[in-house]
């Protein structure tokens, strides 16, 4: 089987296993949206874009080091106990992080409250685990921790936002928090033992390593943040509220998408390790780009439909219909760019070259964090999520540029 299929292959099965989290969380999202109602919802994107952000300070890059460098070897003996205890501390860290930022920069921000509860979020996550499933191929144990938070997510939600009607963004964190801790308990029965509590000097060495190593995949991580979720800080800033909500929309619907496209590349590099070819083809690009195109067709062919039927619970007004509209039509181009590069970047990080990957990630999203502030200050908001799209085209010129020069583009 070529390796593009093999990725895809792998890749939707991951995908699936996410999109029952994934599906139900943009049920929630309606009734969210409809109790904080336009400018509380717009707010609410705001603080799980921080949320997001501290997610991946606390990964560190090391879910993508693990996979590249360890695969099924992560899953067994010291090897896995060392990278268990290294995850723990790094998601606490990340929630000391999140606490600090709250109390100096969110202070007197309508999200603060909501913004210190989501940080025991960041130490309970229900996806703490998905590392060993993925590595292990413990496709069955993903799909029923997938499964397991799907159910408490909805029962919890549900009760909170039907039931008692909860309008107020710090109950809702409450509750997102709370409906993560079943999927978490699971990945505990399945994953730990009591020898993984025992911290040695060897473990501090191996935290030392794995640091050092992961140091370009972590900064790769941040530079990713500087990319879609730069125009929704971009919008909380220079534009209204209510253009803010809609930007949020647009904004939640493409974080989903572009969620599927990380375990997409998670599954390329899987494919990649059963294959001895350092070469990236121009055909699997070109085959992927036209799947993702094909998959993604309805968010610029038909965006209103898709906003009303995905936020079906929302009172849209026809001019909130029509902006939020015109912005996910925008980024939803995001998703082609993502598509392109797929390939290019899991062949980086397979041929090891992270500090490659690193500068040309941060260098894009540099750019992209210049354009998309210049047209919030001096812009129309229309131009907002125009701008937000600066990082994805520079990057993919620069890694095909990169592979032209390196001579190892192939058909």
């Amino acid at each position: 089987m070529p390796l593009v299929l093999k990725s895809i292959k792998i890749g939707v099965f991951i995908a699936c296993a996410n999109f029952l989290i994934q599906g139900i969380s943009f049920l929630v999202q309606n009734y969210i949206a409809r109790n904080l109602g336009t400018s509380g919802y717009g707010f609410f994107g705001v603080l799980q874009t921080d949320y997001s952000i501290f997610c991946t300070i606390a990964d560190f890059g090391m879910g993508t080091l693990v996979l590249a460098f360890f695969g099924n070897r992560a899953t067994k003996g010291r090897l896995f106990q060392s990278i268990f205890q290294l995850r723990v501390a790094c998601s606490v860290a990340a929630a000391i992080a999140m606490v600090i930022f709250a109390i100096t920069v969110r202070r007197h921000h309508p999200i603060f409250y909501g913004e210190l509860i989501l940080t025991l979020g960041l130490v309970f996550q229900h996806a703490f685990f998905d590392w060993y499933f993925i590595c292990g191929k413990f496709w069955k144990k993903l799909f029923i921790s997938k499964l397991l938070h799907s159910i408490s997510y909805s029962a919890v939600m549900g009760v909170t936002l039907l039931y008692f009607k909860v309008s107020q963004i710090e109950l809702v964190a409450l509750a997102m928090v709370l409906a993560a801790l079943p999927a978490f308990t699971f990945g505990v029965t399945q994953a730990l033992s009591s020898k993984l509590l025992r911290l040695t000097r060897r473990t501090f060495l191996f935290f030392k390593l794995m640091f050092k190593a992961a140091a370009p995949y972590a900064i790769s991580s941040f530079a990713t943040c500087a990319y879609l979720p730069v125009g929704l800080y971009v919008a909380d800033k220079f534009a209204s509220a209510e253009f803010l909500s809609s930007y949020n929309f647009g904004h939640k619907i493409l974080v989903l998408c572009s969620g599927i496209m990380v375990h997409f590349i998670s599954s390329n590099l899987v494919a990649q390790h059963m294959s001895n070819d350092k070469f990236v083809h121009v055909k699997e690009i070109a085959i992927f780009t036209a799947f993702i195109a094909a998959c993604s067709s309805p968010l610029w062919m038909f965006p209103r439909q898709f906003l009303q039927i995905l936020f079906f619970a929302v009172h849209w007004t026809p001019d909130s219909l029509e902006c939020s509209a015109s912005i996910l039509k925008i980024l939803s181009f995001s998703l082609l760019f993502q598509a392109a590069r797929l390939s290019m970047i899991s062949t980086l990080l397979k041929n090891k070259a992270t500090w490659t990957y690193a500068i040309i990630v941060s260098a894009a999203g540099a750019t992209n964090v210049v354009a998309c502030s210049l047209a919030g200050a001096f812009l129309a908001n229309r131009y907002i999520p125009l701008f937000a799209l600066t990082g994805d085209v520079v990057i993919t010129v620069i890694l095909l540029c990169y592979y032209i020069r390196k001579g190892t583009l192939r058909w």
